[in-house]
């Protein structure tokens, strides 16, 4: 079941906080309800106990939680009105049961249902490890701790979910009645006309969300004021740190917490600028807002046509077309394989999933990506639906009878669904330095094409042998030979799963540079972002695509040459991304320390 924050005016007040204006909004929207057994103990799910906006697991006093799970409450949706919530709703109760001893301290219910429930924990909670339970029709769940720490801010995003772009309004545009969104639009909702635009250089952004810490009065639908200083409150936004304007909680919401600040006049311009909260010393979750230059009434951002943004900014799905073939060189365990292969994915992707990557931090040319998933179930960032091309064939030196012809029809659920295109060579087949043809009949979907491209030549990674191991404090150094003009991607991937496997964590560090550079340097900001990993342990690490869960990281440098390639749809119309790149790529198991 999925939790939808959405922002709705409830009520507005003016502060002369530098000139902002103070939107107070909140509305929880539940969108589908998992049905339960209503004699059946209540069991937490893999997502356990997150902060309703930023969904990290630390919380805060004064936090708006949720608890996803089975048999936590009635089949059918019951919500409590604030700002004085109960401590029991519809047979639905939480407590918090100090670690170290103590009784247990109720939270207050904002609602309830059968697969989730949302929760209150009040100001006088004191931080450390609690045991929570759930309670429902006088049956209790088995206990899972949670930590509860001073102040562990999470920022409201669009898709409800902690990640992508930010919902943020600007305090000088509509007098507040805004969001900001890639391109300038107009949304009527709950009777009030929002104005959408992206955000500009000195404009006064409001970061919305829960977990800013303890304030008494807001318990009952007060604030405190500005806690700034006391908390220690910073905002990252493209690199640039800011200080706030103002940091508090918001008057007639429990939980609700708004974060003030105005954008510099050289803030860096960018559909997908990260923002990262810091506050009490602890990182929130991170998100993106869209800045344009002054002036301009849509963002933009390297490789994104105007027209694909406002695609993403509509909502709309997005497709793409990604061809590649080369040679990949791993080594696991001490095991060499090597494997020669083309292959051809024609996607399709809703807004939201194609934004999931974009979400993380960047350090110079090097980006971070974290998230979470259930084995066995669909993952954030991956693609809908494969498109059918018809018959795709390669040609080139080396290939077996001049042409080979690659095709699988992919019906796995809940992963993507329809055809993709891949087929492995014997080792020696591919040549590097050879120029290959892949070509596409026309299908369904995709039109006939014909698209040429070129494999690196040589290319090797020279202290490869001297990255068994990677200290997250300290920068690492790759040096390599060879790779052409193309462009050379450095990916340190890792992939947890929890110890009953029923979650996991995957998180990347990728840097892309020239080939032409032979050495780069990742530095230790970007490595921060990764899990620490043992070598040879249950979970896996990948460079390429996506790291498994496993106690073992992967590096990999991969020499790249791509070309856009944005082939036509047989509706009309082409894909909205799309490349053919040649590829060499070696690797290795690593440990991360």
């Amino acid at each position: 079941m999925e939790i939808l924050v959405q922002k709705s005016i409830a009520n507005r007040q003016s502060a002369s906080l530098g000139g902002a204006c103070r939107i107070v909004f909140v509305q929880v929207l539940i969108v589908a309800l998992s049905a339960g057994l209503a004699m059946a103990q209540p069991v937490f799910t893999s997502a356990g106990v997150v902060n309703a906006t930023g969904y990290q697991n630390a919380l805060a006093p004064d936090t708006v939680f949720v608890i996803f799970g089975t048999a936590m409450g009635p089949a059918t949706l019951v919500t409590a009105t604030g700002p004085n919530y109960p401590t029991s709703l519809s047979g639905t109760s939480i407590t918090f049961t100090p670690a170290s001893g103590g009784a247990a301290i109720p939270a207050e219910i904002v609602y309830s249902s059968a697969g989730q429930v949302a929760g209150f924990l009040p100001s006088s909670i004191a931080p450390g490890t609690y045991a929570v339970r759930v309670t429902y029709n006088s049956q209790t769940s088995s206990p899972q701790n949670v930590t509860v720490v001073a102040r562990s801010f999470g920022i409201a995003t669009a898709n409800s979910a902690g990640t992508g772009p930010a919902q943020a309004t600007i305090g000088n545009l509509n007098g507040g009645l805004s969001l900001v969104r890639f391109t300038v639009g107009t949304l009527n909702s709950g009777g009030l006309n929002w104005a959408l635009s992206p955000a500009h250089p000195g404009d006064t952004l409001v970061l919305w969300g829960t977990g800013g810490g303890a304030d008494p009065k807001n318990d009952t639908g007060g604030t405190s004021g500005d806690q700034t200083a006391a908390g220690n409150f910073s905002v990252n936004i493209a690199g640039t740190q800011i200080t706030p304007l103002y940091s508090g909680a918001s008057s007639g919401y429990p939980g609700l917490w708004q974060i003030n600040l105005t954008l510099p006049s050289n803030i860096p311009t960018d559909c997908f600028a990260s923002v990262q909260v810091s506050a009490g010393g602890q990182l929130s979750n991170t998100v993106t807002i869209a800045i344009a230059p002054a002036g301009q009434d849509t963002c933009s951002s390297p490789g994104f046509s105007s027209s694909t943004i406002s695609k993403l900014g509509s909502g709309n799905n997005i497709t793409d077309a990604v061809l590649s073939v080369g040679i990949a060189t791993n080594t696991i365990a001490g095991t060499k394989t090597v494997t020669e292969a083309v292959g051809a994915l024609f996607e399709v992707y809703s807004a939201s999933e194609f934004l999931t990557p974009f979400a993380g931090p960047a350090v110079g040319p090097c980006h971070m990506f974290q998230e979470s998933f259930t084995p066995g179930g669909k993952i954030p960032n991956v693609q809908d639906s494969y498109l059918d091309a018809g018959t795709v064939t390669i040609s080139g030196p080396g290939i077996p009878g001049g042409k080979q012809a690659v095709g699988i029809l992919s019906t796995r659920a809940p992963g993507p669904t329809g055809k993709y295109y891949y087929s492995a060579f014997p080792s020696g087949t591919i040549v590097t330095g050879g120029t290959y043809t892949i070509t596409g009949s026309g299908g369904a979907d995709v039109a006939a094409f014909s698209v040429t491209q070129t494999v690196p030549p040589s290319f090797d990674v020279t202290n490869l042998s001297s990255l068994t191991t990677i200290n997250r404090s300290q920068p690492t150094t790759v040096n390599w030979t060879g790779g052409g003009s193309g462009s050379v991607v450095i990916t340190v991937q890792t992939l947890k799963y929890n110890s009953t496997f029923t979650n996991a964590n995957e998180a990347f560090v990728a840097c892309t540079v020239p080939a032409s550079a032979g050495t780069f340097t990742i530095p230790s900001a970007a490595l921060a972002y990764l899990p620490p990993v043992a070598l040879g342990g249950s979970d896996f690490g990948s460079i390429t695509v996506s790291v498994s869960q496993a106690m073992t990281a992967y590096v990999t440098g991969v020499s790249v040459a791509a070309q856009q390639f944005l082939p036509n749809l047989t509706a009309g119309g082409t894909t909205d991304f799309g490349a053919f790149s040649g590829v060499i790529a070696i690797g290795q198991s690593i440990a991360i320390q």
